[in-house]
């Protein structure tokens, strides 16, 4: 924002009225989920079957260049899966077929932008050495899988996946609801908003629309028509967000400052450390992208919706069922 903050007047921000909408779980949600429970549960098993895709195999191998070794290309008792991308596509065919103690060649060419410079688009020969074959086996969706799994049967484990989608679902309206609060907070603010910062923000939305189209081959004019509508409605309707935006993150500040609400410095700390988890990236790269001042900006807005929440006329509904899906109750 602003060196210099618009001055805000709040307009009513507690007992606004809102309908929260909960997405159903359904049937068809919970078998996916048993489902990916078994795959993520398979095992493997030596096979004195052939090779085939899905199977995990055990090797040798080694590469040669006009009858010579080519450096560094030797592996031993490498392990991956077929089919999973790990080998090249030449070299993979190759596994297919044979069985555990069998040697065999395969003639391939590298790749014209191959990472090793000097092996670009060069024939080699490689001689492999197939140790072992294991075979993949997915367990089915049974009670013995669910007791398995610590549950008493199989409609249990079910039971117990509605309850965690349910409560995700849940969430989600919350998070949902306190946003549309939040913008109505910002709808009822009086302000002056900076007119330069509003026109900046919705011509940089105009510009990545347009770069993006840019790339994709569309022209402008196409992607209105398809849109019903024009250069200019497209300019009118980001400025209206951006204005929406900014009388949200104005009605935040506000409010937040009129309730008293605030991040304390072991909520930040929290913060990173649940963002590193995330996104599986290191804590030090997480704060190069975002400042303290950023993160606790985020869990003051946070906090500021849910407050909201819990101060709104709230009429919570489960929304239908898509056609043709089948939902139950959770």
């Amino acid at each position: 924002m602003a060196n210099n903050p618009p001055h805000v007047t709040l307009g009513q921000y507690k007992g606004l009225a809102i309908t929260r909408h909960v997405r159903p779980v359904l049937d068809r949600t919970v078998d996916q989920e048993v489902t990916h429970r078994c795959r993520l549960h398979a095992y493997y098993t030596p096979t004195e079957a052939p090779a085939k895709r899905g199977d995990k195999v055990t090797f040798d191998s080694e590469g040669f260049r006009d009858g010579q070794p080519i450096p560094d290309s030797r592996t031993e008792n490498a392990t991956i899966i077929l089919g999973t991308g790990r080998l090249t596509a030449a070299i993979e065919r190759a596994f297919y077929g044979h069985k555990a103690g069998e040697s065999f060649r395969v003639e391939m060419t590298y790749p014209e932008d191959f990472q090793v410079q000097e092996l670009s688009g060069v024939s080699a020969q490689f001689e492999i050495t197939l140790h072992a074959v294991a075979e993949k086996h997915t367990p089915e969706p049974t009670e013995e899988f669910a007791r398995s799994r610590g549950f008493d049967s199989l409609e249990a484990m079910k039971a117990q996946i509605r309850k965690e989608k349910q409560a995700i679902h849940e969430q989600a309206a919350d998070r949902k609801a306190g946003q549309e609060l939040l913008d109505m907070a910002g709808a009822n603010l009086t302000v002056a908003l900076p007119e330069k910062q509003v026109a900046a923000e919705a011509e940089r939305e105009y510009k990545q629309l347009e770069n993006k189209l840019k790339k994709s081959g569309i022209p402008m004019e196409t992607y209105c028509t398809s849109c019903r509508t024009t250069p200019d409605g497209l300019r009118r309707s980001f400025r209206a967000s951006a204005e929406k935006r900014l009388r949200s993150v104005l009605a935040a500040k506000a409010i937040s400052e009129a309730e008293g609400i605030v991040a304390h410095k072991d909520e930040v700390e929290a913060e990173y450390r649940r963002l590193s988890r995330q996104h599986n990236t290191p804590e030090a790269e997480i704060r190069k992208v975002l400042s303290p001042d950023a993160v606790a900006a985020a869990l003051v807005a946070q906090k500021v919706q849910a407050f909201l929440l819990a101060n709104a006329e709230v009429t919570s509904v489960t929304d239908p069922a898509p056609k043709g899906a089948a939902a139950k109750e959770g």
